[in-house]
C-alpha cells in the first residue's frame, strides 16, 4: 500500500508551461484551419446556387421555347430585359410591369399566375419543386431567356443583386468581391448561369437579406 501511495505521489500533472505550449499550439492550429473551412463551406455554397441558376434557366428555357413552337405564342422582347420573381414555400411570384415583355399579342400566356401550362410561374414552381425559398432574376433578350441569377433562402422583397441582363450576357460583372459568386456589398452568396465572372460590369451590388 505504502508503495502504491508513494507512486502516486511521483505522477505529476502538467506544468504551467506546458499547458501555455498546448494551448498556443491549438490557436495556431485553429487560426489556419478555420479560414480554410470557412472558404470550402463558402466555395460549397456558391457551387449549390450555380446549380440551382443553371436549373432555373434550363426550365425557363423549355417554357419560353414551348411557348413559341406549341402554343404559337413567342416571347415578345428586343432589348435586354430583367424579370424578377421570388419563390415562397415553393410557390413563385412577380409582379407583372408594363414594360415586360409578353407572350404573342393578346396571349393567354402569362408571367403570373398559377397554372402550370400557360403561367411561367405556375410551371417553374411545378418543374421546380425542391426549389422553396429562393430570390431570381431572368434576363431576356429577342425573345430568349439569356442568363440567371438567384440567391438561396427566404430574402427581403426589396433585395436586389445588381446584376443586369447585360451582366449575363456579357458573363462578367462588377458586383463581385473576394470572388465570382460572392456580393461585395454584403457577401451574400448569388449563383448564375451562366457563371459570370469578375469583370467592370455595370451594378454595384446593394443586396440586403
Amino acid at each position: 500500500m505504502i508503495k502504491k501511495l508513494q507512486a502516486l505521489k511521483a505522477k505529476k500533472g502538467f506544468t504551467l508551461v506546458e499547458l501555455v505550449v498546448v494551448i498556443a499550439i491549438i490557436g495556431v492550429l485553429a487560426a489556419i484551419l478555420i479560414p480554410t473551412m470557412i472558404g470550402v463551406v463558402q466555395d460549397a455554397n456558391i457551387t449549390s446556387a450555380n446549380t440551382a441558376a443553371q436549373q432555373i434557366r434550363t426550365q425557363a428555357t423549355k417554357f419560353t421555347t414551348d411557348a413559341e413552337s406549341l402554343k404559337k405564342q413567342g416571347l415578345k422582347s428586343t432589348a435586354a430585359k430583367l424579370l424578377v420573381f421570388k419563390v415562397s414555400g415553393g410557390t413563385w411570384t412577380t409582379t407583372v410591369s408594363a414594360d415586360t415583355p409578353k407572350f404573342g399579342d393578346g396571349s393567354t400566356v402569362t408571367w403570373d399566375g398559377t397554372d402550370p401550362n400557360n403561367s411561367f410561374c405556375g410551371f417553374m414552381a411545378d418543374n421546380l419543386r425542391d426549389l422553396r425559398e429562393a430570390y431570381v432574376e431572368i434576363g431576356v433578350e429577342k425573345g430568349g431567356v439569356v442568363g440567371v441569377a438567384v440567391v438561396l433562402g427566404g430574402v427581403a422583397s426589396t433585395f436586389s443583386t445588381g446584376i443586369t441582363a447585360n451582366d449575363m450576357i456579357n458573363q462578367t460583372t462588377g458586383v463581385w468581391g473576394s470572388k465570382a459568386g460572392v456580393l461585395a456589398s454584403d457577401g451574400t452568396i448569388v449563383g448564375t448561369s451562366p457563371q459570370c465572372k469578375m469583370g467592370t460590369g455595370s451594378g454595384t451590388g446593394s443586396g440586403t437579406h
